[in-house]
């Protein structure tokens, strides 16, 4: 982290290429970011906020999850394109 003005104010700058913990670090805080201007914007309430921040990261919506097919599949499928390509 290095300390950075930004519009007068004093801020905590994280560097997310300075490895895996500083990269998660700057997810956690923007997903708090995000809830906070949704509170701002009275898009949520302070309960909804205080339950958010309270059993992170269980409520946090802010990141994607997908599932992604296996390996073998993955496989199995690019050989099949190829396959088609090559007809």
């Amino acid at each position: 982290m290095k300390v950075t003005e930004r519009d007068g104010e004093v801020c905590l700058q994280v560097d997310v290429f300075q490895g895996k913990d500083a990269a998660e670090l700057h997810k956690m805080l923007c997903a708090w970011q995000e809830q906070s201007a949704k509170l701002e914007a009275e898009e949520i309430t302070r309960e909804d906020y205080d339950r958010w921040r309270y059993r992170y990261p269980e409520f946090d919506t802010t990141q994607i999850w997908a599932k992604v097919p296996s390996q073998e599949l993955s496989d199995m499928l690019l050989a099949g394109l190829k396959e088609e390509q090559d007809k």
